[in-house]
Parts: structure tokens; sequence; C-alpha cells
């Protein structure tokens, strides 16, 4: 199994971000990091330059951040934004992005409001709709603005990742109950702009939070792939993409500790089951955890712990029909989220 590490939602000078594409792509392989997802703001920009594809080992694929209502996703496999980009309503832009056959992921799921920081975001609560694909489950730069003060800025600039706590537990429990229903995939993501000046309230412009080369180290999506990237552009996003899709991924907070390798499984009389996968609960599955470092293990179902363990490996079995996935935690802190195993009843 080939494990493909990778960020999702960032900015670039083509939106809102500060930074030029090729300076990103510096970054990102700077970082060792196999794939990266551009999502300007209502723009396919980077798309149409032709700086999409392979370069050098580096995959870029470019998507968009879309806005409908008060409600944001980035939206991933679209040649153009016809019908999708003035959408009315949320659900009409993921109709919308359904019918040219891409994926939607909602982002921006936990509620900020800090208007001195310029940050203010409703957060999601349709989560009845059934139009998405997928969501952020732990989105890097809204887990460290929530605890964000004019009083702790500094230590907030200094030491970014002492205020970094995992996954809000209120979005993981909707993802859980979404998932009782229908596969809906777990991502991570960065949002990212790399901004001199986030902070326009406060006159802060000589200060650059988040540069690329330090946030691509964070919050990454590892997909897992039976076969390897083709080093065709084009190919291999589409590939990417179905991966994403299938649910064939984890979300780790690599700074911690790099996490490739990890691995959630499930074993029955019928064959292997991956990440992402839909079964019947028709008999016990042997759910195995494997890390490539000790760690604290444990396995939850429908968001409630069933079996955990310390060490490098997790195994247990269970048959109850639910949303069977996997954490690890290094040293108390989160590291390791991966998407669900389906036991349908």
């Amino acid at each position: 199994m080939h494990d493909y590490k990778g960020c999702l939602h960032i900015h670039s000078t083509y939106s809102d971000g500060h930074t030029a594409v090729p300076e990103i792509l510096d970054a990102a392989r700077e970082a060792g990091l196999d794939y990266i997802v551009l999502t300007d703001h209502d723009t396919l920009a980077a798309r149409d330059a032709g700086l999409a594809g392979w370069h050098d080992s580096l995959l870029l694929d470019v998507g968009v951040e879309l806005e409908a209502g008060a409600h944001h996703a980035i939206a991933l496999g679209l040649s153009d934004l016809e019908d999708v980009r003035d959408a009315p309503t949320i659900e009409a832009a993921f109709e919308a992005v359904g019918r040219k056959g891409g994926l939607a992921f909602v982002v921006h799921p936990v509620p900020v409001h800090k208007p001195l920081f310029d940050a203010c975001v409703p957060g999601w609560t349709d989560w009845h709709l059934d139009g998405y694909h997928g969501v952020e489950i732990w989105p890097y730069l809204h887990d460290w603005i929530r605890d964000l003060h004019v009083w702790n800025l500094l230590s907030h600039y200094r030491s970014p990742d002492r205020w970094i706590r995992g996954p809000e537990p209120s979005v993981l429990a909707h993802w859980d109950a979404v998932g009782r229903r229908r596969r809906v995939v777990g991502i991570g993501s960065l949002d990212n702009h790399a901004k001199r000046v986030p902070f326009r309230r406060l006159g802060l412009d000589f200060m650059e939070f988040f540069p690329h080369r330090r946030m691509f180290g964070t919050v990454r999506t590892h997909v897992l792939s039976p076969e390897p990237f083709t080093m065709r552009g084009e190919a291999d996003s589409a590939h990417l993409h179905r991966l994403l899709a299938e649910g064939r991924c984890y979300v780790s907070y690599d700074l911690l500790a790099d996490a490739t390798g990890f691995c959630f499984e499930g074993q029955r009389h019928l064959g292997a089951l991956a990440m992402g996968e839909e079964a019947k609960a028709e008999c016990e599955v042997s759910f195995r955890v494997a890390s490539p470092m000790t760690a604290d293990l444990r396995l939850l179902r429908d968001g409630q712990m069933v079996a955990c363990a310390r060490g490098r490996e997790l195994e247990t079995a269970h048959g109850e029909p639910g949303v069977y996935r996997a954490e690890a935690f290094l040293d108390g802190h989160p590291w390791v989220f991966t998407n669900p195993i389906y036991l349908r009843g």
C-alpha cells in the first residue's frame, strides 16, 4: 500500500493568499509532501495557467473554495465553475458540483467569532444535507484561532502549536452521526493564506503568520493507494479524488511525528475491509490498528471507545453495526484520526 501525504485547503495570490504558487510549490517540496490541493476563492486560475500537475515529485491539484449563503465548501475535480460559483445556496452548490462529477467538502465546520482578528464564520449547521462528500474534521487554522485573544496573541504567534488541541469534539460527534446513515469522509486542512497582515484592525503588518514552509509540516491528510501514482498529472489527480471520495485516508498531526505507515483495517471471512468501506454486520470483524511508533491507540464505534492499547498495534473483534474508526495520541496529544469502516445493520 502506498501512503501519500499532502495538505488541502491552501490559498495563493490568485485569491486572498500572500504567496505565489511557485513559492508554495517550493515549500511543499521542502516539506516532503507528495501532493497539495490549492483552493483559491471562486477561481480555477492556477489550473487555467497550466500549473496543475506534477512539479518534480509533487502533485499540485487545483480545486476551489466556494461560498454560498453563510457556508463555505471546497470542490475538487472541476474544469469550470459554471453554475457553481453563483449558486444561491450551499445545497445548490453541492448539486452543481455533483453534476460536474466533482467532490465537495464542507469547510469551517466550527463557529468562530473573532471580529478583532477578521475571523467570523458561522460554522456548519446543515448536517442533514447529503450533497457533500466529506468535511474538514481538523482545520489547523481554526484550531489555532479558537483560543486567540489580544492578551495571548504574542504567544500564539511565537508558539502556535502550544494552542493546538485537535479536532473539535462536536464536529467529530456530528461526523459519527452522519456516518451512521451514509459514508462521509473526514479530511485535514490548513486554510492557509500565509498572510502578512492578517489582523488589519490591529495594524500588525510586521508579522507574518503561518509561512507555508512551517504549515506543511502540521496537519496532513494521508491517502492510501494500492497502486503508485503514474506521474501523469490529470490521471493522478483523478486517482487522488477517487481515494478521497472513498475515504481511503487518515488525518495526522505530523509535527509530532510523521504518521506514514499508520494502518486501520478490518478482516472478515469474506476478505479485508479498508477505511471508507461499508459492509453488512453479518459476522465479527477483526479490526487492526497499527502505528509506526508507540502511541495510545483507540478504536471507537459511533464515537464511543470500545478498545484501547498502548503500543504499536491494537487488535480486537466486533460485530455490532456502527461507525468504527481509530484514533492515536502521542504523550496525550492528538495525532491520528482515521476514516471509518462502516458496519451496516
